[in-house]
């Protein structure tokens, strides 16, 4: 291969990793200062009725409902509130909180619509593998396009130390950002 094409695919290695480290960068940001991006108002109300079948635990009623209603996501039991008449829980995803009520008798569910915002979304995919229930394929990719794009990184950064080392004629230059990269992958592999 010459240089320019051994530049070039330096550069598309790149412009492939770039939405994963803004996505990575940004939800370690989140992560470290403790920034609360939920947004809590309700952008949508609607209603339904789904068949209730007596005797389900808590958890089965949830993930029956939900299923029923055609939702994606995970029911965190500890948002469950129950007594002879409603039941009251939570289906969460990356992108949007649902608050369902649920008639125990008849089976109406009320069901409020809380979108949690762009940059929530943006910090949800920090290591999100996937794997949200009922969740659409185009979702379940986010685990093999973020494989891709650390394999991808990885060898970007061999290849472009061996393009720095072979182009480049000052020893001391290679020699300092070999002593980068190295101290960078250890630094990685230790936090």
């Amino acid at each position: 291969m010459k240089k320019h094409q051994l530049i070039k695919f330096h550069l598309y290695c790149g412009l492939f990793t770039i939405f994963y480290l803004v996505a990575f960068g940004l939800s370690s940001l989140v992560l470290n200062h403790n920034l609360n991006l939920e947004r809590s108002t309700v952008t949508e109300e609607w209603s339904s009725v789904v068949r209730v079948e007596q005797g389900l635990s808590n958890n089965d009623l949830a993930e029956s409902v939900k299923n029923q209603l055609g939702l994606m996501g995970w029911t965190p039991y500890w948002k469950y509130k129950r007594d002879s008449v409603w039941f009251q829980f939570e289906v969460s995803h990356p992108g949007r909180n649902y608050q369902i009520k649920l008639e125990l008798l008849q089976g109406d569910v009320q069901v409020s619509e809380l979108p949690k915002g762009f940059l929530a979304v943006l910090h949800g995919l920090h290591f999100f593998n996937g794997n949200v229930p009922n969740a659409p394929f185009f979702l379940k990719t986010w685990a093999v396009y973020q494989w891709l794009t650390l394999l991808t990184m990885l060898i970007s950064m061999i290849f472009g130390l061996w393009l720095w080392l072979k182009y480049r004629y000052r020893s001391w230059e290679g020699i300092a950002f070999g002593g980068v990269f190295m101290l960078t992958i250890i630094l990685m592999i230790l936090i």
